[in-house]
């Protein structure tokens, strides 16, 4: 089992996630092509998605935006993939999180059945979904084209929510000024169905002014960070690095966790 390790690079490393008793093989990082400068490279299966942060600009608040969006791309394989969902995740807060060990170094929010909310209002997992995006996706109404970027938009009002969303707890009131943390990501039917993507540009946008929207710069921890079922759900590769200036250096990190339930 390896242990935690930073260092720089300019192309971000992989981290692997595999929960207890999954017997997927781990497939090589090194065989797949480097992920494009700026984005992230994830492995999804069974509802899993990766973790992002939004930081408001001074003096806006949640009500001051309208929609989020996500740019992906795929290759052909993972294409013809049986997807199970594509949703957007969240609202989630800082102090949901788990860092579920420090030997394994990654933080999570656990989907299963088992976990109960802060609210009583029942799992982390159906009171939080605010886009319900089931299935496979219609990929020519996305526009999208193997190994070409595309962008899904999210809505972030409840209007497109599941019947089990907290509209209480997990929509923010219009005067709420962050931060915010959100799940994205187009995952595979089952575990053995880890959908390879790229994603790019995970952005909140301002109704008005676009100056003021907002890129995330990832989840905001020091930990990998995910949503996930746990025991044979998910397994995931993840490539740290928001976009960054040109010729800036990204921090990476690497770690791995395996036979591991929450």
């Amino acid at each position: 089992m390896k242990m935690m390790k930073w260092f720089l690079a300019a192309a971000a490393v992989t981290v692997v996630i595999a929960l207890a008793g999954c017997a997927t093989a781990r497939p090589d990082p090194d065989d797949m092509p480097p992920p494009p400068a700026g984005t992230e490279r994830a492995m999804l299966a069974n509802a899993a998605y990766v973790i992002y942060r939004f930081d408001l600009p001074a003096g806006a608040v949640w009500g001051d935006f309208s929609h989020i969006t996500v740019d992906y791309m795929l290759d052909e394989r993972s294409m013809r993939l049986p997807t199970r969902h594509w949703r957007l995740m969240g609202v989630y807060r800082e102090e949901h999180f788990t860092l579920v060990s420090e030997r394994f170094g990654w933080r999570a929010i656990p989907l299963g059945d088992q976990y109960v909310n802060d609210f009583g209002t029942g799992t982390w997992n159906g009171p939080f979904i605010m886009h319900n995006n089931m299935g496979t996706p219609d990929w020519g109404s996305l526009g999208a084209v193997a190994d070409e970027w595309f962008t899904v938009r999210y809505d972030i009002t409840g209007a497109a929510a599941h019947a089990q969303f907290d509209r209480i707890n997990a929509l923010p009131a219009a005067d709420d000024p962050g931060p915010f943390f959100v799940g994205v990501g187009i995952s595979g039917d089952d575990m053995f169905h880890g959908i390879t993507q790229y994603i790019r540009n995970v952005t909140l946008h301002h109704r008005t002014d676009p100056a003021l929207s907002v890129v995330s710069f990832g989840s905001g921890f020091e930990e990998p960070t995910f949503a996930g079922w746990t025991c044979c759900a998910m397994f995931s590769f993840r490539v740290a690095g928001p976009p960054l200036p040109a010729g800036e250096v990204a921090v990476a990190y690497e770690a791995e966790a395996a036979g591991y339930d929450y």
